[in-house]
């Protein structure tokens, strides 16, 4: 018997269902659709849902994880005896190849079904009182003048839907009376991760001047004790206080190495005129003067909500996930590929930022809503000019806990000055977008014109607007 291997080039994915499948078509709609099968598989981490009953939205789906494998679809043809059970093996041939598969080991959540009791003592489903039948105008007014039943189920019961085991289940321990190191019930579930890194407020009294002795050994465990150390050391060299964005646009290290870097060598302001900033350890803003021009500036675009669509916001519940519909990011299990196996040439891993993510330039629009600048970082004439005018400090004045180093005013002043440039830029994109979008408008007629005299005519008119006449009167 012969094996055609054509189909070795086509990659397939896998979706191991649980169930018997006896219509596919149906089986499909349980997933979602092709469509919906296709974007689960092309963003990362996202689990592929089955719903049941696809027709009632309140189905709460099972959901799938991706997994990486190493497989083959064949396609067998045999042929059977009939007087005997005897098979034969007639062909075989590969349909193609596995790489990643969708497997259902999860619970599914608590079903909580859109139905009541009625007078009668029987089970009604409420799900046209829920939901319009249709949405036109007088559908949709009678549907809602009329009376709903409360339904209101969570979107998830259970926020976790793996299975736990009796000798898995983490127990909590019995509390003793009078105990007064137990937690408050309302509050944060878990210590908060600094990574050894040291968190001051403005009122403290002395300032850090080393790092703690676990931030230093996870530099070891890293690898980031060498030129990366090195690196970083003289950039607080060279400026005393950093914004992270600030630093990984200049030095081009990513944020999972910044996070055991920075510990190492600067301590972090949590309020005041320097908050969000790293500040090099033994160095104190606070008493030199000529730290204004590194004081933070929180600034928020204050532009009607047409512009302000122009730019992201950093977070937005837009796009929350549910807990149930993405993976854990954890620890995958390594499948061996011959694409894995073969040689290739490693791609440059560019994770450099914009210059923008922490640099104020007047032609250019901010990445985000809302930015922390550092005043030497905003690249604005006036802002300029304002800050080489400002009078010198006397010795008998201390930093102010929410000004700094400058006079009271000149932070809202600044932020008058950012907004006019950011306005007057959203309103030169805005009109660049519709005149672009004008040029693609259909002004074609019955009649038929030469494409290049019209051309020449357009050109010409261009001219005349735009040089200056030189004819005498």
């Amino acid at each position: 018997m012969e094996l055609d291997r054509k189909g070795l080039g086509k990659n397939l994915i896998c979706v191991e269902y649980p169930g018997v499948v006896k219509n596919v078509d149906k089986m499909l709609e349980t997933l979602g659709g092709i469509r919906n099968i296709s974007n689960v598989y092309s963003k990362r981490n996202r689990r592929l849902e089955l719903r049941f009953r696809p027709d009632d939205i309140y189905c709460k789906p099972a959901c799938g994880d991706r997994f990486n494998t190493n497989g083959v679809l064949l396609k067998i043809k045999v042929l059977k005896s009939k007087n005997s059970d005897e098979i034969k093996i007639k062909n075989c041939e590969i349909l193609g190849r596995i790489q990643t598969s969708f497997k259902f080991k999860s619970i599914c959540d608590f079903q909580y079904l859109p139905m009541l009791t009625n007078e009668k003592g029987e089970m009604v489903d409420i799900t046209s009182t829920l939901l319009p039948s249709r949405v036109d105008g007088e559908n949709l007014k009678a549907w809602l003048d009329a009376p709903a039943e409360y339904f209101l189920p969570p979107a998830v019961f259970s926020r976790v839907d793996s299975q736990q085991s009796g000798s898995s289940y983490m127990y909590r321990k019995d509390t003793k009376d009078g105990d007064s190191n137990v937690a408050p019930l309302i509050g944060r579930t878990r210590k908060r991760r600094s990574g050894h890194a040291i968190f001051v407020s403005f009122n403290i009294g002395t300032i850090p001047i080393k790092p703690r002795e676990k931030a230093l050994k996870f530099l070891e465990v890293k690898f980031l004790n060498g030129p990366q150390l090195e690196k970083i050391k003289k950039c607080f060299e060279e400026r005393p206080v950093w914004s992270k964005l600030a630093l990984m646009c200049v030095t081009k290290f990513q944020h999972d190495q910044l996070k055991y870097l920075l510990p190492a060598v600067a301590y972090y302001f949590v309020t005041g005129p320097f908050r969000v900033m790293w500040v090099r350890f033994g160095y104190d803003p606070r008493k030199d003067p000529n730290a204004r021009v590194y004081q933070t500036l929180d600034y928020r675009i204050r532009a009607p909500a047409g512009l302000l669509s122009l730019v992201k916001s950093k977070r937005s519940y837009a796009n929350y996930l549910l807990p149930t519909k993405s993976s854990h990011p954890g620890a995958k299990s390594v499948v061996i590929t011959k694409d894995l196996i073969t040689s290739k040439k490693d791609e440059p891993n560019d994770c450099s930022l914009r210059q923008d993510s922490y640099l104020f330039k007047t032609n250019v629009i901010p990445a985000a809503r809302q930015m922390f600048y550092q005043y030497c970082d905003i690249k604005a004439p006036e802002i300029e000019v304002m800050l080489g005018r400002l009078p010198k400090i006397s010795p008998n004045m201390a930093c102010d806990p929410k000004h700094g180093w400058l006079p009271p005013g000149f932070d809202i002043q600044c932020r008058d000055i950012i907004n006019g440039y950011v306005l007057q830029q959203m309103n030169k994109e805005t009109a660049i977008a519709e005149s672009t979008m004008k040029e693609y408008v259909d002004d074609s007629t019955d009649e038929e014109t030469s494409w290049v005299e019209d051309f020449e005519e357009e050109e010409i008119d261009d001219i005349d607007s735009t040089e200056p006449s030189t004819s005498a009167n």
